[in-house]
């Protein structure tokens, strides 16, 4: 089933580049990227001042930056909206500079989409589903909600706390368990399972990664 999904995905991607040109051109400027700065942090949003739906593909090429998210995004942009795509957080001494390819397409309404989930199998069982599990977020993270709705349906039971608002009790977990607490700025997601905690966790394979040594 995996692979005729994935053989399905990859179609559309054709049919989706190959009108692209001619996409565009309809659109016009309906729907843009636009930044929106947070301190070290970068939002990117696609606007839609459109009445009808239409669908973006973002890719982002950077050294300057570390990505909520390393895949490119492909996500449906309502009518009259902005949605939140990419955060983009300035690594220290950077220039802040990226390169994007933005792809705009109008969107069936018959058309429904799912991510990939690469694939990646783990066995949540009762040694993880029993154990004292924090993790700390922050805004606008795709990651972070991925995370949650992961544990949410695999019924693994989590505390959350954020990592500016309880930045306090993170600095002292951290020095408590002897790890660093350079660069938190540049974090946008840590979690703590019982006397451990990881950081520079960005994407679902090392975060499970991650939770295999804790269930093997």
């Amino acid at each position: 089933m995996k692979s005729n999904s994935k053989l399905k995905f990859l179609v559309f991607l054709l049919f989706f580049f190959s009108i692209n040109s001619f996409a565009q051109n309809l659109s016009g400027d309906k729907v843009t990227l636009i930044e929106k700065q947070n301190g070290k942090r970068l939002e990117l949003y696609a606007k839609n001042i459109d009445t009808i739906s239409y669908v973006v593909f973002l890719r982002v090429t950077t050294e300057d930056y570390r990505r909520s998210s390393n895949r490119p995004v492909l996500k449906p942009i309502e009518p009259n909206s902005e949605t939140h795509l990419l955060t983009l957080i300035k690594l220290a001494e950077s220039a802040g500079e990226y390169e994007h390819q933005f792809i705009v397409n109008e969107m069936s309404v018959n058309l429904q989409f799912r991510k990939d989930d690469e694939d990646l199998q783990i066995n949540f069982d009762d040694a993880l589903k029993t154990a004292n599990i924090t993790i700390y977020t922050s805004e606008n993270c795709d990651f972070c909600e991925e995370t949650k709705t992961l544990f949410n349906k695999n019924v693994v039971a989590f505390n959350e706390k954020h990592l500016e608002k309880d930045k306090a009790t993170l600095i002292k977990t951290l020095k408590a368990s002897g790890k660093s607490i350079e660069n938190l700025d540049e974090e946008i997601f840590i979690i703590e399972i019982e006397s451990d905690i990881y950081k520079g966790i960005t994407n679902k394979k090392q975060l499970l990664e991650v939770l295999k040594k804790h269930i093997e």
